[in-house]
């Protein structure tokens, strides 16, 4: 398992998040979604699905299809993608947070790179702190519905963090900071809570 954790942070880090979903899925399809909407990268969706347009999820490469025939994977299977896709979505923040970096170190208050000032030096740090902590947590603690929930919902955290550095362009449609909006939404499908099912 800490493979496959490993592969889908790799994958998310690298090529965005709907790789980092792909890898997570692993042979899952949208019928095995907890909900009636499953998040899937964009590719995966034929002429017969009904998509459920989202135009910024589109960018990131995320289609959500709301399947015609569900099954429902069993809990079990659904704790151990939520665990891969709690990896994929820590790769998609810390590649969010590298952006942000790198937006900041092109800016400049007070005569030297925004990057440089103190408060933001210390909101990255605090970052990338919480992004290994979860990674961490992930690879060494026994998954469980509760403890994923709580793993998403920081994560959720850490992303709007991420995009409150780029300022506003952050929440743009057309910037990085998106994938902090879509990364949510996709849990949202597949994560299973407490009492929901």
């Amino acid at each position: 398992m800490t493979d496959m954790i490993a592969e889908c942070e790799r994958a998310a880090h690298t090529d965005g998040l709907a790789a980092g979903l792909a890898v997570a899925l692993d042979g899952l399809g949208p019928a095995a979604a907890p909900g009636p909407v499953a998040a899937v990268p964009a590719a995966w969706t034929g002429p017969d699905d009904e998509v459920v347009r989202h135009p910024v999820a589109g960018h990131e490469g995320i289609a959500f299809v709301r399947p015609a025939d569900r099954d429902p994977a069993p809990e079990r299977t659904l704790v151990a993608l939520g665990a891969r896709l709690a990896a994929a979505r820590l790769g998609a923040t810390r590649r969010l947070t590298e952006h942000a970096v790198e937006h900041l170190s092109g800016r400049t208050a007070g005569g030297e790179p925004t990057i440089r000032k103190q408060l933001v030096l210390g909101t990255v740090a605090d970052l990338l702190t919480a992004l290994e902590a979860l990674g961490v947590q992930l690879r060494v603690t026994e998954s469980s519905v509760a403890t994923l929930a709580d793993v998403h919902d920081s994560i959720t955290g850490l992303d709007w963090e991420a995009a409150k550095l780029l300022g506003a362009s952050g929440f743009l449609t057309d910037s990085p900071g998106r994938s902090a909006h879509v990364s949510q939404l996709t849990a949202n499908c597949w994560v299973v809570r407490e009492g929901t099912r």
